[in-house]
């Protein structure tokens, strides 16, 4: 397998082209099961197993290495088993090992270089996949002074991209632990050195080093992209804004389209931040329009893929202008295109995207609908994540409806109020936040008469209930009490009221017959509201004037003064 085949099986699979990549690696099964190095072996076992044939990939694996004949061949097995156990999230730790002893005791041909490189690569990915961001580095320092002991330029550059993405990983606190931590700063000093060699390589006529033309390319694209992630974390918007620009150009004349959309979500990122968010739309919609112009009839899965994804920033984007209907069209067209292609996680994102600003705009059939879909496509991907997400919208979704009791988490909405009832008795402050963290996250699922129900009898019970509660923050100053006190305001006065505060009702406006203020725990306004006959025009209507009216008016009752209580002090004066 040259290397031009070897770089095109691996722009299929990256792009998600997983047949035209398996396709293309096969070269590499046949001369491994010849005891050949398979350079492409791990493309092929990427592919099939994203494909839904692990076990065509393992024996693929199995049979290359009991066929490796030489260091390099058992080396390219090893690399791809490498892979293929990562991205099953399997223990990769020993097959790694061999494969770091056998990458030293490779030869000085250019080919070698290639498969060194990659199997130092895999090093700092298994590391950072365990969580150790300070082997990870050392992986890469090695990768490092490997390719400076070569005098490979293209290698050495892959080597800085590399230390670039650990220290990005480290930047993160929740990543490094007890271990070395890094800055954005660093991120960006490692990533615009990667550029700059991959940009002296690919300006040079010789010494390239391992890598072809379109290579470097990717690379600096890459970098570049790396680079502007750095950028906008600090604090330099413009910067990352061009440096997105850059990538986004590069990738598209590479044809990477997936890497394409990562460097435009940059964009966008970049371009709100920046307070022009309509540019960021316009490069998006630009590219969106390029990639629907390329795209053959056969409409690669790639390509659909791609443009899938840059519905999904658009929608995104619409959300996060606070515009729900163009988040819900370009969300579900990117849910249709993910389906139309067999993808499941990609479908029940955007669907979570689009019930979520369906419920905005306050369509509450529609956002359940599309909710229930979430769910379903959720669990066919067999992300928990995902379905615990789509099962909570919609569990969201009902409880705007009313319908608490028939929302999938209700229970687990009420284990976590038992839970908070459980740090109360116990005095446990931290149980206490974790529970109010919980019940939060669970939206309206939990009711206020939900909590009455559970916390009063406590209070009422233990004394010391009520301090600590106050001392986690919650407002008690008025006793805590499920007795619900009715006050009823006659209609007289009621719009008597109205009148002294400048608004004289006509007689179609006078409707609420029974206003009345119920407190407790809470306020609220109740009235009835009936409207006199009047001409026949206005009857027909749906919705009459002055009933519209009413609802308004109905909240007048929170202002009116308890007139017996005002008697009661005119005595006193008297």
């Amino acid at each position: 397998m040259d290397t031009s085949e070897l770089y095109e099986a691996e722009l299929h699979l990256e792009n998600g082209d997983l047949e035209p990549a398996s396709r293309t690696a096969e070269a590499s099964v046949t001369a491994a099961k010849a005891g050949q190095p398979g350079l492409g072996l791990w493309i092929f076992a990427l592919a099939e197993l994203r494909r839904g044939q692990g076990q065509v990939a393992e024996k693929a694996l199995e049979d290359a290495l009991q066929a490796s004949q030489t260091s390099e061949s058992k080396a390219a097995a090893l690399l791809a088993s490498v892979e293929l156990r990562l991205a099953q999230r399997q223990e990769a730790s020993s097959q790694a090992a061999e494969l770091r002893r056998l990458s030293s005791q490779l030869g000085n041909e250019v080919s070698s270089w290639r498969l060194q490189r990659l199997a130092l690569a895999v090093q700092v990915k298994l590391q950072i996949a365990r969580g150790s961001g300070d082997d990870a580095m050392r992986a890469a320092m090695e990768m490092l002074a490997a390719a400076q002991k070569r005098g490979d330029r293209s290698s050495e550059g892959s080597s800085w991209l590399s230390i670039a993405e650990v220290h990005s990983y480290r930047e993160s606190s929740e990543h490094f632990g007890s271990g070395t931590g890094s800055t954005a700063e660093e991120t960006l000093q490692a990533a615009d050195r990667s550029a700059e060699m991959f940009r002296e390589a690919a300006s040079a006529v010789s010494g390239r080093g391992s890598m072809s033309a379109a290579e470097l390319q990717t690379n600096l694209a890459l970098a570049t992209t790396i680079l502007g992630q750095a950028q906008l974390r600090l604090g330099r918007q413009r910067q990352a804004a061009a440096s997105a620009a850059e990538a986004v150009g590069l990738f598209r004349e590479l044809g990477r389209t997936w890497m394409l959309t990562v460097a435009l979500k940059l964009e966008l990122d970049a371009r709100r931040a920046l307070g022009q968010p309509m540019i960021g739309l316009q490069a998006a919609n630009r590219e969106l329009q390029q990639l629907r112009e390329s795209r053959s009839s056969h409409k690669p899965r790639g390509a659909c893929l791609a443009e899938a994804q840059i519905l999904l920033l658009i929608a995104q984007t619409h959300a996060a202008l606070s515009e729900p209907l163009g988040a819900v069209r370009n969300a579900i067209l990117s849910a249709e295109l993910r389906k139309d292609i067999g993808d499941s996680q990609g479908e029940a994102d955007a669907l979570l995207v689009a019930a979520g600003q369906q419920k905005i705009l306050g369509d509450m059939l529609e956002a359940t609908d599309i909710a229930e879909r979430a769910v379903i496509a959720a669990k066919a991907c067999g992300d928990s994540a995902t379905e615990d997400a789509a099962l909570r919208l919609l569990s969201q979704v009902l409880a705007a409806r009313g319908m608490n009791d028939k929302a999938p988490q209700r229970p687990q909405a009420l284990q976590a109020l038992e839970r908070l009832v459980a740090a109360v008795r116990d005095r446990d402050g931290l149980a206490a936040k974790e529970a109010e963290a919980d019940l939060t996250a669970y939206g309206g699922l939990v009711t206020n008469k939900d909590i009455a129900d559970h916390l009063v009898p406590v209070m009422n019970r233990d004394p010391g209930a009520v301090e600590f509660l106050r001392s986690q923050g919650w407002d008690l100053e008025q006793p805590y009490s499920q007795k619900q006190h009715v006050k009823e305001i006659r209609h007289e006065d009621f719009y008597l009221m109205h009148r002294f505060q400048g608004m004289g009702f006509g007689p179609q406006f006078r409707v609420c017959k029974f206003p009345t203020r119920i407190y407790g725990s809470e306020a609220h306004a109740v009235s009835v509201n009936q409207l006199p006959e009047t001409e026949a025009w206005q009857m027909e209507m749906m919705y009459r004037p002055g009933f519209l009216d009413a609802g308004l008016q109905s909240g007048f009752v929170h202002v009116v003064p308890d007139l017996s209580q005002l008697q009661g002090y005119a005595a006193k004066d008297a």
